[in-house]
């Protein structure tokens, strides 16, 4: 079994993924000083709540990797549970290292579990580990900082986690319709990537490149484009245009994903 490729050919090799893994969650730590200031991009949390959020999803990828099978259900917020009095900074740096050693293990074709059907290998745990840190890296740094203080996710993650969270688009969403959508297209663009998003009642299409059927177009530098789609607070350099309603049809697909 081979890693699902990318959509328009963003994916990282391994070491680059555990490259970028490394800096930023040393980065994370790193700006997470005051534990009780609010965190813009996450609503009611604080920076200890984000910190107990990040070590809650690296207990549960452990043990998903360990099992090669999905963990039992549980309240989600369970994982993060942090014992009282403990740093919640030394837990997230011990947790991160048991996950390190998870995901350097295996190869990244090798076979496990993961909640993404056309992609069941170490390999998308590699992906997502360090997209889901890099942005909440931001969301750290944004906590201390403040969005425009907060740094940049490095180019070459940043289209990468443009690539993937478009390609989630493409999941079945026969339960929750958009009966305005009739086959609008939407051009998304940054750096040397872009993506043409095409929105049905009940599914989405994604293809690498652009297409003169576009009704729309969102656009950015590759760290901004990718903070836009997630919907996080700042200033984000990013340019819109065409049909309104077309980016709005994509606007609510993509706060579905984040919910």
């Amino acid at each position: 079994m081979t890693p699902h490729p990318s959509i328009d050919g963003t994916r990282l090799t391994t070491e680059a993924y555990l490259e970028h893994l490394d800096a930023d969650v040393a980065a994370l730590i790193d700006a997470s000083a005051d534990l009780t200031a609010p965190v813009p991009g996450c609503p009611d949390w604080t920076v200890r709540d984000l910190l107990s959020h990040v070590v809650g999803v690296y207990r549960h990828k452990i043990v998903a990797l360990d099992t090669d099978a999905q963990p039992e259900q549980q309240g989600f917020d369970s994982w993060g549970v942090i014992a009282e009095g403990a740093d919640p900074r030394d837990v997230l740096r011990e947790e991160y290292s048991a996950l390190r050693q998870r995901l350097t293990a295996r190869d990244a074709a090798a076979a496990t579990y993961a909640w993404w059907p056309s992609e069941q290998t170490v390999g998308f745990w590699q992906r997502r580990m360090a997209h889901e840190t890099a942005v909440h890296r931001w969301d750290e740094q944004s906590a201390a900082d403040g969005p425009d203080g907060a740094d940049a996710i490095e180019d070459d993650l940043a289209v990468d986690g443009v690539d993937e969270l478009l390609g989630w688009l493409t999941w079945p969403w026969d339960e929750v319709p958009q009966p305005a959508a009739t086959g609008q297209s939407v051009l998304v663009s940054t750096a040397d990537h872009s993506w043409t998003v095409t929105l049905h009642p009940t599914r989405v299409e994604v293809v690498g490149g652009g297409s003169e059927s576009a009704v729309a177009l969102v656009a950015g530098e590759p760290s901004g484009l990718l903070l836009h789609l997630w919907g996080r607070p700042g200033e984000h350099g990013i340019a819109t245009g065409g049909d309104n309603a077309a980016l709005e049809l994509l606007r609510e697909r993509l706060v579905m994903l984040a919910t």
